[in-house]
């Protein structure tokens, strides 16, 4: 990635989450969240993806990728 974008940090975190095998919790952990916004200062925490959203996302691309295999 060359710039911040919320949906480039949402695909970094659920990328790191499934790839990693994180928990999900991770998306919500303080720590985690402050080295995200260690990285890039002016982030908010509306910017974040919070846990709910990872989790709607990696069901979003498994139903992506089922469908594709049809």
């Amino acid at each position: 990635p060359t710039s911040f974008s919320v949906e480039g940090i949402l695909e970094a975190v659920t990328r790191h989450i499934v790839c990693g095998d994180q928990a999900l919790a991770l998306a919500d952990d303080v720590t985690f969240t402050n080295c995200l916004v260690t990285m890039r200062p002016k982030t908010t925490r509306a910017e974040l993806p919070s846990r709910a959203i990872v989790r709607t996302n990696i069901t979003n691309k498994f139903i992506e990728y089922i469908e594709r295999l049809r």
